[in-house]
């Protein structure tokens, strides 16, 4: 399809806006505002119907102007020129096509135009824009790569969220090892109640004797309570008593100590600073023998770890050899994939002569013929077919739409019908209301009419004058010749000379006819201007009798009635004409089915022929006629693919030789061992070199620390010696000689501290508990509060563990009286049936679920099989085109969904290990492949909205390089970035300012 012209009615803010002159490459420039997206909106909406309200797209409805459409201008290759033109009507609006041969129709032959195209489909494959590039930008990891083979596979990233959305409402419903999914959680309470079930059958006789044993547990339960009561209060006044008692006898205790220790002198915080000093001067002792003996060590060390000066000169040419070890690794790893590839390929043969009942191989597979004609027939007719079937749903849904349709339009036509105006009233409302907004006009019309009937008059009467003398001086001059001519012609019949009689006949003839002419001339002379005349009159009084007829006329009134009969003949002309084209889309349904059953009968007689052509001997039932043409061009193609990897091992298998004798080499010069493994010697020499650098840094390190030990010796003990002179201050101030004596006065001295703070902490406890004095009666010997307390807190306990044991009777006979009332038999019965038929339905669901899955993944493993190998080949053109030969191949991974890229170098990357520039470069490869290879019969023009801007220079212009590479698909390009428009001639280029400030 060829777009030539677009004219929109009115859509959004554009209206009446004409575009002619497409070309095959068209940009639309224009800043923001400027109408992109409205015109892209406009195209799509014509071609598969306006947004309906419910959905999400905008509808450009005019704002201050009630047309609303426009129509299309294309060429399709079948039809030639066609007009699509789609204005309002129904929900998608009303359509009308009109072929270069005069053929007109509706929804029906658009869509025969469009080859089955639909909206989501079209967006999906011919028109992208910036968003799917910031999709690409927004995922990550495994994500991406199943993105791109999505976009490779129906334009867009419907599959993945088609799939991700499976996968999710399955694990909603159903775990192996779930709990909360809602099929678990049914499985559970169904295997629970079917215990209860069980249980409940022996269960009946127990309840009532539960009733008597509840009624004696709940009387003890009350007397044991008021026992534990009255032993807690008991309990509480002992240990009140206990609590002081102690207490009397500390202070007592404390006093007499006291006494006996008598007067102390020690200085303030004494020990304190005493261990502080000591604190201090440990360590430092501690660190001055560490660092002697570190010195010594550090001097040893640094004489050990001198390095190899002259294997650290010779690093360089080492480690240009190590470096070959990965491409060594690579190619190894690659000839494993290869070898693995080439018995995959094997078993994909097998499998294919097994689909297709043949053995086919290098031989016989050559004498198969898969020509492109045979294989367009082949695919054409299982498009047909899956058309035909296509067409019967629609057919069945048109017709009962139609009909509902054509009831609806002929009520509204009746309608509208009895509310117009007569022709003759409204011509003669329409003449008074122009009388009565034109009266001024019409009087100067009336002058002009009557000074114009003078002018007729006076020149007609000099008109009359000029013409009577004229004729009069012909007609004597016409006379003079005939009255020669006839004098001549008797005078030779009177001397018998018939050649003079002959000429003056021939000259008097034509001299009578011109005569007779002018008289008759001059007696019709003026007729013209008397017919200017007349009809000067006439309007003279046409004009007198408008004037006169607005006498006693409303404007205002006149209006309002054309204006309703206007509204209401709109409506009725819209309806009419709606109905028309209904009546011919109703009885187009009912052709359509005829035409259906003929089409289905001459695809199934084409499809026996084409496997006839094909030497099938029998069609599996599984497959259909284009698979089983698909499967042997897949045959063929997988002998091919296998004689490449075989020629690929070959070349890895020498390449891996001169990394061999490379490493072999190295391992005789620096190991002396020429027979070490690859790997072994490349670790080896890593390890020496890596060993040699840790010494020259070890060395260095050694000598700094060993000057850095050397000026902490010196610090440490001048410190040393400051702490011992405190330290012999301190003990001059307790007046001892020695560190002990120093210790003993001060444990003395803290001691007696303590002893007056606990006197003083005593004292408030007693006061605050009112017990103060001598030992209380409760205390004396024999009656002691502890022992009294141990009773009663033994009785306490006693009655506790009774309670406990009669709530347990109690609990355990509540519980059981619970489980009976709520597990009688009928109920659980019905309990368990309702929840047996909840988790069937559930089932039914999750297993229509889970068989949406494996199709949808059926339906991916089929298009990564059959037709993924001719998009691949397609995109790794355009990808190469794009990174100039960077990239060179485009591989389907074995398992999963995503994809590997080869570059130029042979190293493979997953799609995350691309970078942005890159993986957008792939994706714009797929799509456009996806066009133009897998959608080769369909050239639809190709709608992008700025989607290269975040390209810089060099990927733009290839970009735009690899797009005029494509004349089969027409290319629209909009955007809003000038810097754009130097790739592009000045004809291609349509500025859209000018277009909205006409239409405004």
């Amino acid at each position: 399809m060829y777009l030539h012209e677009l004219h929109i009615y009115g859509y959004g803010k554009l209206v009446d806006v004409r575009i002619r002159n497409l070309q095959n490459l068209q940009v639309f420039y224009g800043e923001n505002e400027a109408g992109k997206s409205t015109i892209m909106a406009f195209i799509h909406g014509v071609l598969f119907g306006f947004p309906t309200r419910q959905q999400s797209e905008l509808r450009y409805e005019p704002k201050l102007h009630s047309k609303y459409g426009g129509y299309l201008k294309a060429e399709f290759p079948s039809y030639g020129i066609a007009v699509i033109e789609r204005v309002k009507g129904k929900a998608a609006g009303d359509v009308t096509v009109t072929l270069q041969d005069g053929r007109v129709g509706g929804q029906e032959l658009l869509d025969e135009l469009l080859g089955g195209m639909d909206r989501g489909t079209y967006q999906s494959i011919f028109s992208f824009s910036l968003q799917g590039l910031q999709n690409i930008q927004q995922l990550k990891g495994d994500d991406l790569g199943r993105f791109l083979f999505s976009a490779g596979t129906l334009g867009s990233d419907r599959l993945l969220r088609a799939e991700d959305s499976l996968q999710k409402e399955l694990e909603q419903r159903f775990k192996p090892g779930g709990k909360k999914p809602r099929l678990n959680e049914k499985l559970k309470q169904l295997r629970e109640t079917y215990e209860m079930l069980k249980k409940a059958e022996s269960e009946a006789d127990e309840y009532s004797m539960l009733l008597t044993r509840k009624a004696a547990t709940e009387e003890k339960l009350l007397r044991n309570q008021s026992e534990i009561a009255e032993t807690e209060k008991q309990v509480f006044y002992l240990k009140e008593l206990e609590r002081v008692y102690p207490l009397l006898i500390e202070m007592e205790k404390l006093e007499a100590n006291l006494a006996r220790l008598g007067e102390l002198t020690f200085p303030a915080d004494g020990l304190r600073r005493l261990e502080r000093i000591e604190e201090k001067l440990q360590p430092i002792e501690a660190r001055l023998e560490w660092l002697s003996e570190r010195n010594k060590a550090l001097a040893e060390e640094s004489a050990v770890c001198e390095p190899d000066r002259k294997l650290l000169a010779r690093e360089a040419e080492i480690t240009s050899v190590l470096d070959t070890l990965p491409v060594f690794e690579q190619t190894r790893a690659e000839a494993e994939n290869l070898r693995r590839m080439i018995d995959e390929v094997m078993e994909d043969i097998e499998r294919v002569n097994d689909q297709l009942h043949a053995r086919f191989d290098e031989q016989t597979i050559g004498q198969v013929n898969v020509s492109s004609s045979m294989k367009e027939m082949a695919e054409d007719i299982q498009m047909k077919q899956q058309q035909l079937k296509d067409r019967k749903r629609r057919l069945d849904a048109d017709f009962q739409e139609e009909k509902m349709v054509l009831e609806e339009l002929e009520s509204q036509t009746a309608f509208f019908k009895g509310k117009l105006l007569d022709e003759k009233t409204k011509n003669r409302i329409g003449s008074q209301l122009r009388t009565l907004e034109e009266q001024e006009k019409l009087k100067s019309e009336l002058h002009r009419v009557q000074e114009r009937i003078a002018s007729f008059k006076s020149n007609q009467a000099s008109s009359l004058r000029k013409s009577k003398a004229e004729q009069k001086r012909q007609g004597n001059t016409f006379l003079f010749f005939g009255l020669i001519f006839l004098l001549l012609a008797l005078w030779g019949i009177w001397n018998r000379q018939w050649v003079v009689t002959a000429a003056g006949a021939a000259g008097f003839i034509p001299v009578l006819s011109m005569y007779m002419r002018l008289v008759k001339s001059g007696t019709g002379h003026g007729g013209g201007e008397q017919e200017d005349l007349s009809w000067a009159k006439a309007q003279e009084e046409e004009l007198r009798a408008r004037l006169q007829v607005t006498d006693n006329l409303d404007a205002a009134s006149l209006r309002n009635l054309l204006a309703q009969d206007e509204e209401n003949r709109r409506m009725y002309l819209d309806y009419s004409g709606r109905l028309e084209m209904q009546n011919t889309r109703y009885e187009k349904v009912i052709q359509l089915y005829e035409a259906w059953e003929r089409e289905v009968a001459e695809t199934n007689s084409r499809q026996e022929e084409v496997a006839e052509q094909l030497h099938l001997i029998q069609v599996p039932g599984t497959i259909k006629i284009f698979d089983a043409f698909l499967l042997v061009e897949k045959q063929k193609l997988l002998f091919r693919e296998k004689k490449r990897l075989e020629d690929r091992l070959s070349f890895l298998e020498a390449q891996q030789k001169g990394v061999y004798s490379a490493f072999r080499e190295l391992s005789a010069m620096f190991l002396h061992n020429e027979n070490l493994a690859i790997q072994e010697a490349a670790a080896l020499l890593k390890k020496r070199i890596r060993e040699e650098y840790d010494k020259q840094a070890r060395h260095r390190e050694v000598t700094s620390k060993l000057a850095e030990v050397k000026d902490e010796i010196s610090r440490l003990a001048n410190e040393q010696k400051h702490l011992k002179q405190e330290k012999e201050k301190l003990l001059k101030l307790a007046d001892v000689l020695d560190e002990e004596s120093f210790r003993a006065i001060g444990l003395k001295a803290l001691q007696e501290r303590e002893w007056k703070s606990r006197l003083e902490e005593l004292a408030i406890q007693l006061e605050s508990s009112g017990i103060t004095g001598s030992r209380p009666a409760e205390a004396s010997e024999g009656n002691l509060p502890a022992e009294r307390l141990e009773k009663a807190l033994l009785q306490l306990e006693s009655y506790k563990r009774e309670q406990n044991g009669i709530l347990n009777s109690l609990a355990e006979i509540r519980h059981r009286m619970s489980v009976l009332e709520e597990g009688l038999y009928p109920d659980l019965l019905h309990k368990y049936n309702q929840l047996k038929y909840e988790f069937r339905e559930e089932a039914k669901e999750w297993a229509g679920l889970a068989v949406a899955r494996e199709l949808l993944r059926g339906t991916v493993e089929r298009y990564r099989r059959e037709r993924l190998p001719k998009l691949l080949a397609k995109a790794e053109e355009f990808l190469q085109d794009l990174t100039r030969g960077q990239y060179i191949r485009i591989l389907p991974q074995q398992s999963g969904s995503g994809f590997l890229v080869e570059r130029q170098d042979h190293t493979l990357f997953e799609a995350n290990e691309l970078s942005q520039a890159t993986a957008e470069q792939v994706y714009v490869s797929l799509r456009l492949a996806l066009a133009s290879a897998l959608y080769s019969r369909f050239p639809y023009p190709i709608i992008i909205d700025d989607s290269f801007v975040n390209f810089d220079e060099e990927r733009t212009q290839m970009v735009f390089q690899l797009l005029r590479g494509m004349p089969q698909n027409q290319v629209m390009f909009f955007t809003c970035h000038r810097h754009l428009l130097d790739q592009f001639k000045n004809e291609e280029i349509l500025p859209l300012r000018q277009l909205v400030q006409n239409s405004l």
